[in-house]
């Protein structure tokens, strides 16, 4: 089994019981099993801002999937270097409406090798990469 890079898609999804992909998130996790599974900061971040509004019970829980995420999954640290690497990206592909994070994204795949990952954001197809998300 191959490693998967994991986008905030899946971990919104995965967190948000009424979120619409929320069961076929929940399915992918059990699919990819004990697969390597690879992320960064930058994801994560984003994945924390996207249940800010929740109640101080969901936060909190936001908070301690992030910490587990950080001690189970490889986290590429979101450093400078890549940070200004994905704002490259980003102007050379205006015409995409692509996130500054998802630029992110597609460059630590590509650093690493990865191929496949778990969203169902097609930026990613766009690409090159292998969306899985059924």
């Amino acid at each position: 089994m191959w490693p998967y890079f994991i986008d905030t898609w899946f971990f919104v999804a995965q967190f948000d019981p009424f979120d619409s992909h929320h069961r076929q998130a929940l399915r992918l996790e059990r699919a990819v099993g004990s697969a390597d599974l690879i992320s960064h900061d930058g994801v994560l971040t984003e994945f924390l801002a996207a249940v800010s509004r929740g109640d101080e019970e969901q936060r909190a829980a936001a908070v301690r999937i992030v910490r587990d995420v950080m001690r189970r999954m490889t986290v590429v640290e979101a450093d400078r270097r890549l940070f200004s690497r994905a704002v490259d990206l980003y102007g050379k592909r205006l015409d995409k409406h692509y996130s500054l994070v998802d630029c992110m994204s597609m460059l630590v795949m590509r650093d690493l090798g990865l191929t496949h990952i778990l969203t169902n954001d097609h930026h990613f197809q766009q690409e090159g990469f292998v969306l899985v998300n059924e």
